[in-house]
């Protein structure tokens, strides 16, 4: 008897040992399936009375409260915008550098061939990062970020190559991207916030794009810490997408090393990453 509990009880142990790494979700799987399959449909639901139509002096007499809270729901949308472009813009600012290029530290640049490269491109950022989950999913993503001096407008894209490692031994890989029109609605010397539009994109055995919004801000704190964060809304494929990306890192001259993390949410997968990367400013 005490040898059969104790043959029950090793088969439970091994059990739950083997199953644990079956039982972990195949992310990149469950974000392959959410860009690819069409979400259930829901079931048909009854076809509601049709309420009899409101007659134009009923629409005369409305509650003013509805025109209150559109005032509030307008306000609430174009604070993000409103507020950083009164508080922080300034008119003057052409390009947004690292603190060494604001105290002309970089001598090259005092050049005159790159003033006038400024006339094509005001400023610029590359950055290239490692990221974990610490189960057994890793990233290696790449940013670049091109001001331009019309309009204040950027080019920005991103790149980020997933791998994953299986229960069985092998390895499972997927690549996530963007690209996006932006533009620099708030600038200064020290902090430059955008907002854009642009396109989703996942490279796989069978491609898929989607639409996609991006905003974020970049800011000097204090030397050298330099502050960045991001947040992208949109589709792929037949899912939605939310990507939230926060770092923190400190310069040395044009370079700067930084950590943080970012979050990816595609219908039925969540992904969280720790991050550490190097950015260069140009």
């Amino acid at each position: 008897m005490t040898f059969r509990r104790r043959s029950v009880a090793s088969i439970l142990v091994a059990g739950m040992v083997l199953a644990s790494p079956a039982a972990r979700a195949q992310k990149l799987e469950q974000i392959r399936q959410s860009v690819h399959t069409a979400p259930p449909s829901d079931p048909p639901s009854e076809t509601p009375s049709k309420k009899p139509r409101r007659s134009d002096s009923s629409y005369a007499n409305d509650d003013p409260l509805s025109e209150l809270a559109g005032m509030v729901v307008w306000s609430v949308v174009a604070a993000p915008y409103y507020l950083p472009y009164h508080i922080f813009d300034d008119p003057f600012c052409n390009r947004f550098g690292s603190y060494c290029q604001q105290r002309d530290e970089i001598h090259w640049k005092d050049t005159e061939w790159f003033y006038n490269s400024t006339s094509y491109v005001a400023s610029a950022r590359a950055q290239v990062d490692y990221g974990t989950n610490f189960d057994g999913i890793q990233l290696v993503g790449s940013k670049l970020q091109v001001d331009l001096p019309i309009l204040r407008t950027t080019l920005d894209a991103s790149v980020n190559n997933y791998f994953e490692e299986l229960p069985g031994g092998g390895h499972d890989q997927l690549t996530l991207g963007d690209a996006n029109l932006v533009w620099r609605f708030a600038q200064s010397d020290r902090t430059v916030w955008r907002s854009g539009l642009g396109v989703n994109w996942l490279a796989d055995s069978h491609n898929d794009i989607g639409f996609n919004f991006t905003y974020g801000f970049d800011a000097l704190v204090i030397e050298p810490l330099a502050f960045s964060t991001e947040i992208d809304l949109g589709t792929l494929g037949h899912s939605n997408l939310f990507r939230s990306r926060t770092t923190l890192g400190a310069q040395w001259r044009d370079w700067e090393v930084y950590t943080g993390f970012e979050y990816l949410h595609l219908r039925s997968a969540d992904l969280s990453n720790m991050l550490l990367g190097v950015r260069y400013w140009w």
